[in-house]
């Protein structure tokens, strides 16, 4: 016997467009996220040296078997394609020729075929009559499990412009300082002169571009003996604004450099626009930094971490949905972000990031109506949620044992907590057991979603009599193990209790001065957690509040000379120590995910937008000026667009499909059908 040992560079970049006959390229599911994510955030380079991730990281079965059950009238002559090494274990077929072409027999018979490939996911493609590849197929790595294909349906090859510096300027040691303009990731092109070593150092400041070693994100080079120019490029894209080619020896001269930007071409199906000119800047700014975070998966910053994190996830999925629509990253970032068993820690090793990534999963579900991939991830969402139960504390409260990271902002004061429960986790917990039940019904997994709806409920019931403080009229802090609720107030459990309705009417009013107006309880400082806050403001119609908040925070950003938002942002911070993070003094991503929430607040909020149904089968439209004179804006969906308008009293809705709702600021509701609504 021989074995059949195609390669098929292009397995994984692109949908076969082919002739009908043709089939698609299968896989087992998950394999290529966790190939696709190993790589990517191996990139990660901390002064000068490869970092990668803390938490499991996992890869492709290097075996599996494809197999269809097939009833041929007669012999049928097929194509076969495979990355990786193929062999037909099915009795009776003749083996591929050297064009790749094998005849299977006659018969009611079950195909298989085994590939192997220790570097790459191994795939197969069969093209014939009738026997071809499709979603139909089955896969498996052992004998005992077999599930469904997974088929490669997109493509998330970089696209690529070259850019020029807009100002260079020697350092006057033979190297140079160069400005791109704006924050950007990107291939470096450049050309010396002579032979030496050298240092780029990859900056998002000026600042930072002169710091040497002291830069978070540098590399070093060395260019043989030479006498003549050369030309050279650096490995992968780095994020930069600023670069420093800074000569260490020799007698090299830097002549020349520009940047070929690296990019993935996804369209903006969303757009924003109003009377004021910052909000709009604002917009635009935040859409370009979920633009380049958003690459073959959410990143959450592309400087320092080029890191898949839940949490930025989470809010990536939200941000996206209204400004891409582009659901294969979102696919491809929640598979990597499940994993593979066995489960070794929390997603990222955080509590509440594998409760967020559940809750990203059916919100992803409720954009896209994608109940296939539902599904197909329900396994991992399970997995997770039963694993997650199994360390609960006597009072079935989440809690962190050893190994979790309790973590929930960047902020002083008591957020990594162990020995007892965090309120905000108890919160998220038990939201995230609800969806997980949800998702449950759409598996069609009865038994757990009675487990997990009954479990929420439960946990739900406990939360408010464990922690809510009747004297601060707010939810306390941290309950420590044997012992009753700490006094330290914070704003994270109210803010999510605000929007997921723990609180009566009372306790909302006295939650929101209590808390949300007190500035003597500490402030959020990152853009990750004004999302929350600023949506738990919107929830209650607190929109001129919200709008202020942007100007100021993100406005805030922009008049530092931001070109894309920050991971954090304090304004009383000056000068150079705006870049400061993590006891480095240019350790801060001034490009991360959590910091584009704007492009989610706006039209969600604002505008008024939100699906009712998944796959916007049904939506509302509730408007809000927030103190603005008009607005208008495009909401993506899988049937087309939304497009409200609202100028004054007036306010205008068109939508090229799904039935929505139309709430005026009375309360009185219209029906929304395709193509037009519009009343005064």
């Amino acid at each position: 016997m021989r074995r059949i040992v195609i390669l098929a560079i292009a397995a994984f970049l692109a949908v076969s467009n082919a002739l009908a006959e043709e089939g698609v390229w299968i896989r087992y599911p998950g394999d290529y996220e966790m190939w696709l994510g190993s790589d990517v955030q191996s990139r990660r380079i901390e002064h000068g040296t490869p970092c990668g991730v803390f938490w499991p990281e996992y890869s492709h079965w290097p075996q599996v078997t494809f197999e269809k059950e097939v009833n041929l009238e007669k012999p049928e002559r097929i194509r076969v394609e495979a990355c990786g090494d193929a062999y037909i274990q099915s009795p009776g077929m003749v083996f591929t020729d050297a064009e790749g072409y094998a005849t299977i027999p006659a018969g009611n018979y079950t195909i298989q075929i085994r590939v192997k490939n220790a570097v790459k996911p191994p795939a197969l493609k069969i093209g014939g009559p009738t026997v071809k590849t499709d979603k139909s197929w089955r896969v498996r790595w052992c004998p005992m499990e077999s599930c469904q294909v997974a088929t490669d349906e997109n493509d998330c090859r970089m696209a690529y412009e070259t850019v020029e510096p807009v100002k260079t300027e020697p350092d006057g040691k033979g190297g140079l300082i160069a400005d791109f303009g704006r924050e950007s990731m990107g291939i470096l092109d450049y050309v010396v002169e002579g032979s030496g070593s050298f240092r780029i150092i990859y900056a998002e400041s000026e600042e930072e571009a002169k710091a040497g070693t002291a830069a978070d994100v540098w590399e070093e080079f060395n260019i043989p003996e030479e006498n003549q120019e050369s030309s050279h490029r650096t490995p992968f894209a780095m994020a930069l604004r600023f670069v420093r080619f800074e000569v260490l020896s020799g007698n090299l001269k830097i002549k020349s450099v520009k940047l070929l930007r690296e990019y993935l071409p996804i369209p903006y199906r969303g757009a924003f626009r109003c009377n004021d000119e910052e909000i709009n800047r604002i917009w635009d700014v935040a859409a370009y930094t979920l633009h380049l975070t958003t690459r073959e998966f959410f990143l959450d910053g592309i400087k320092r971490d080029r890191w898949v994190w839940s949490g930025d996830t989470r809010q990536s999925v939200n941000m996206a949905a209204y400004l891409f629509a582009d659901n294969p990253v979102t696919r491809r970032t929640l598979t990597l972000l499940g994993g593979k068993d066995p489960i070794g820690a929390h997603v990222n090793t955080i509590l509440d990031y594998t409760f967020f990534w559940i809750i990203a999963v059916d919100e992803y579900y409720m954009y896209s109506g994608d109940t296939e991939f539902v599904k197909q991830i329900w396994p991992r969402v399970k997995a997770y949620a039963d694993w997650s139960l199994s360390r609960t504390d006597k009072d079935s409260f989440a809690v962190g044992r050893p190994g979790d990271w309790v973590f929930i902002d960047w902020a002083p004061g008591p957020m990594s907590l162990h020995g007892g429960a965090v309120s905000f986790q108890q919160v998220l917990f038990a939201e995230s057991l609800r969806i997980a039940a949800q998702m449950a019904e759409v598996a069609g997994d009865e038994a757990k979603a009675k487990e997990y709806g009954k479990k929420s409920a439960e946990l739900r019931a406990k939360i408010m009599p464990t922690f809510w403080n009747d004297e601060r009229k707010a939810l306390m802090h941290f309950k420590p193990e044997n012992g009753e609720p700490a006094k330290e107030l914070t704003r994270y459990a109210n803010i999510f209790g605000i929007f997921l309705g723990y609180f009566d009417d009372a306790q909302k009013e006295a939650v929101v001065r209590n808390v949300l107006d007190n500035p003597d309880v500490m402030g959020i400082k990152t853009p990750y957690w004004q999302y929350y806050e600023l949506e738990s403001l919107c929830a209650i119609g607190r929109q001129e509040t919200v709008l202020k908040r942007i100007k100021d925070y993100w406005g805030g950003m922009l008049k530092l000379g931001a070109t894309s938002f920050w991971e954090e942002y304090d304004p009383r911070v000056e000068g150079v120590q705006h870049y400061a993070m993590y006891g480095r003094p240019f350790g801060k991503s001034l490009c991360h995910a959590w910091g584009a929430s704007p492009v989610y607040l706006l039209p969600r909020y604002f505008l008024g937008v939100k699906p009712t149904k998944p796959g916007w089968e049904e939506y509302e439209v509730r408007p809000n000026l927030g103190g603005l004179e008009w607005m208008e804006g495009t909401i993506p969906t899988p049937f087309g667009e939304i497009r409200v308008k609202v100028h004054g009293n007036k306010i205008e809705v068109r939508s090229t499909g799904g039935k929505g709702t139309l709430i005026y600021p009375d309360g009185r509701r219209e029906t929304i059908l395709p193509q037009a609504a519009s009343q005064e």
